[in-house]
């Protein structure tokens, strides 16, 4: 039935996909095959149950308010976070409909005055209500979609914050201070390296954690210590019962005792699925044995399952409760494997190694890669975590303000901490630990279940490796298969990515044989205060690039072209460099001008990647590309004018890439090449007045423009008379701050323009 549930409300998510009827369709009749009927009958009713449901939620998941400026008094819901001069967090107005707001704040002293704000506290909210956008890059995460799942329509952008005071707190209210003090208290008495830890084990709250020591446990696939899991709540739990039973409290109210409060716990620990399974288990568990019930495990963990699913059926698609319950229903359904060994080492090997392989579709369809090293570490940290990490968690927050004591115990937290962490930091600086395969398709997703299930039926009955090799070696070529994906794939690319007010684009040849980028893009920053520095600094690279070209599986860039030394094209790839393989940079004569350039060249070198200076007349072949470098000639004062300019020929079009190249530079240009012809034009900064002549237009008669703009940059790009002048000419305008991500796929000598995300609408503009 749980099965059944899931199949429902993907079936109306997906709008009755003719896939998901296909697996449905096979569902039900392989229970008919097994002469099932009863069942059957159950899992139907089940299946209607939840497209209803799935309906009538969708149905009340509506907006009452439109966008444009609002004005309200509003209600905080949530802890609100401070980073830097940004205020964040959710609110709701007296219709109960939420929101999500940020406001920029203006001095120290608004900061310390807003750090008191707290759940329940009302303000006077003024501002804009705008709606969320849609992803600008494939496969990227849909914001839009997680706020809708979260019932939530409409990100408030405000500029005011007015008469705010404290309401009579309900007790949902009372349990979030609860969690704020029990936060607070943390943060005020650990180091800075221990802080976002501890918050993360006892609160589930993951905001302080360091950066660097995140990715590292991230890429070692060993993250999910750093929140609160299954396991610890069952130690927690165990824990608890066994103090209560020392003190001389009875079995019955024991279990009482922890089914009251265990809804209090996953409240203050901020209601993560995981917790929110294993939490409902226990008291689903707890009740059954006051009422002298047996179940088995497997029932309770599919009742829970169903009975969150009716409650909200969107969280089904939420990652954590995904991997919460697969990995759950996978070590439920082998536990006959464990009897098989006897040592307590070989079962927790056996248990990491069932919990990994049950995570690994998941892992790839969310993050396109997992880590090879993932079990051993996985075996030595799970115990260091559960038994000892842990215990000393919670015991230092409990005796923090004691003296001497408290101490004593944040300070060996810490120095275990910060051993783990050195650990953890240079195993993930060893390189080819992590397999990265992009993005997996729903075939491959189908027929890894199927095999594995198949493997563990065999194991089951047979309890022989030798009965196993063939299932096994159907998944490693089913993995092999889908790592080298991109050998057999007759399709190219050109991809202009949003970066915002920058230019970035990527190429990818036909059967990868070739990878390439044009520019990083860069998140130009101005001068700030202390107080107003952002503790979590945001990249373009790591938030937007690198997550695309590992769900496409390039892991590798043959070639990076730097046009010239702007922060908005150059300024994250210092952090390219930390992120991804590159063969090769290729800059313009000239290029060192400056400091950035001058770290940007150092660091390259440092880390063995070949530099190449290149000027007009220079050729650059890869394989099956050859970009023409046909700027700069001379030199002059200006960094744009001295843009490196490559002209090339992809999937039938010629392509002219002008980084930020001005009229001069292109006067120059038409005078060292007057019959230079051009199909796509990747306008030349950005769509400025300065660029985009009327006789460079006249002589390339381009047929497609590409502008990298900002959605509603400072700068006001494209400029009208540019537009104006493209316009008149009948060349059709391609834009990211309109239109997000433009791209170019082909095969051959013919392909297709696709904008990505097509805001409103989906269209595409054939050649």
């Amino acid at each position: 039935m749980a099965i059944a549930a899931s199949l429902a409300i993907t079936l109306s998510r997906f709008h009755f996909h003719p896939l998901t009827i296909l697996s449905t369709f096979i569902y039900l009749s392989f229970l008919l095959f097994k002469n099932r009927f009863q069942l059957f009958l159950f899992c139907l009713i089940t299946i209607v149950t939840y497209v209803v449901v799935f309906y009538l939620t969708e149905m009340e998941n509506k907006s009452s308010l439109q966008e444009g400026d609002y004005i309200a008094a509003l209600e905080i819901i949530t802890i609100p976070k401070i980073d830097g001069n940004f205020l964040t967090g959710k609110i709701k107005n007296e219709e109960g409909e939420k929101l999500v707001f940020s406001y920029i704040l203006d001095s120290k002293k608004e900061k310390q005055l807003y750090a008191n704000l707290k759940p329940g506290d009302s303000c006077i909210f003024k501002g804009e209500l705008q709606s969320p956008k849609l992803p600008t890059l494939p496969n990227a995460f849909n914001y839009k979609q997680y706020l809708h799942d979260h019932h939530i329509h409409w990100k408030f952008s405000v500029k005011e914050i007015e008469r705010c005071y404290a309401k009579n707190g309900g007790v949902m209210n009372k349990l979030l201070n609860l969690r704020l003090f029990g936060l607070s208290v943390i943060e005020n008495n650990f180091p800075a390296t221990t802080v976002g830890v501890v918050q993360a084990l006892i609160f589930g709250e993951r905001n302080l954690l360091q950066e660097d020591i995140e990715k590292a446990y991230q890429e070692l696939g060993i993250v999910h210590l750093l929140a609160i899991s299954g396991l610890h709540v069952g130690l927690l739990v165990g824990g608890v019962y066994f103090l209560l039973l020392y003190f001389g409290v009875t079995h019955e109210k024991a279990k009482l005792f922890i089914i009251i409060c265990l809804p209090i716990y996953m409240i203050v620990t901020g209601g993560a699925p995981s917790v929110i399974r294993a939490s409902f288990m226990v008291i689903l568990y707890f009740v059954l044995q006051l009422f002298k019930q047996k179940v088995s495990p497997l029932d309770v963990i599919s009742f829970t399952f169903l009975c969150l699913l009716l409650i909200n059926p969107y969280y089904l698609f939420q990652v954590g409760f995904q991997l919460s319950y697969v990995v759950s229903f996978g070590l439920l359904l082998s536990s006959k494997i464990l009897h098989f060994f006897s040592s307590w080492l070989a079962k927790l090997t056996i248990v990491s190694l069932l919990a990994q392989v049950c995570a690994i579709p998941l892992l790839l369809y969310h993050f396109y890669e997992f880590s090879l090293i993932s079990l051993p570490m996985n075996i030595i940290f799970v115990p260091f975590y559960s038994f000892i990490i842990l215990p000393l968690a919670i015991i230092s927050t409990v005796v923090v303000s004691l003296p001497f004591v408290g101490f004593i115990f944040v300070k060996l937290i810490s120095s275990l901490l910060e051993l783990s962490h050195q650990l953890v930091l240079f195993t993930s600086s060893i390189p080819f630990f992590t397999i990265t395969t992009g993005k997996p398709s729903s075939v491959f997703l189908i027929l890894y279940v199927v095999l594995l299930l198949l493997l563990f039926i065999i194991y089951e009955r047979t309890n022989t490796v030798k009965k196993i090799l063939w299932p096994i070696s159907l998944i490693l070529c089913l993995f092999m298969f889908q790592k080298f994906a991109q050998m057999i794939n007759p399709y190219g690319q050109v991809l202009t990515i949003d970066v915002g007010q920058g230019d970035s684009i990527f190429i990818q040849q036909p059967h990868n044989n070739g990878t390439f980028l044009i520019d990083t893009g860069g998140k130009v920053s101005f001068p700030k205060e202390a107080w107003e520095e952002s503790k979590r600094s945001y990249s373009i690279v790591k938030s937007v690039t690198v997550p695309y070209l590992k769900s496409i599986g390039v892991t590798k860039l043959n070639g990076l072209f730097l046009t010239h030394g702007d922060f908005d094209h150059i300024g994250e790839v210092l952090t390219l460099m930390e992120e991804i393989r590159i063969e090769q940079i290729i800059i313009p004569i000239g290029f060192n001008r400056g400091e950035l350039e001058d770290r940007i060249i150092k660091a390259a070198t440092k880390k063995g990647i070949g530099i190449k200076e290149v000027k007009d007349g220079d050729q650059l072949r890869y394989k099956d590309i050859t970009f023409r470098v046909i700027a700069p000639k001379t030199l002059s004062e200006s960094k744009n004018d001295d843009s490196l300019v490559l002209w090339t020929k992809m999937g039938g079009l010629s392509w002219l890439f002008t980084g930020d190249a001005e009229i001069n530079s292109e006067q120059q240009l038409i005078k060292s090449y007057p019959a230079l012809k051009v199909d796509v034009l990747k306008v030349g900064h950005h769509g400025s007045k300065g660029s985009t002549s009327e006789l460079l237009l006249d002589i390339i008669k381009p047929s497609y423009a590409i502008v990298s703009a900002g959605l509603n940059n400072r700068y006001q790009h494209p400029h009208p008379e540019v537009v104006d002048k493209l316009l008149r000419r009948n060349i059709r305008i391609l834009r990211t701050d309109l239109q997000g991500a433009i791209l170019y796929q082909y095969k051959g000598k013919s392909g297709t323009f696709l904008k990505h995300p097509p805001y409103d609408e989906v269209k595409e503009m054939k050649k």
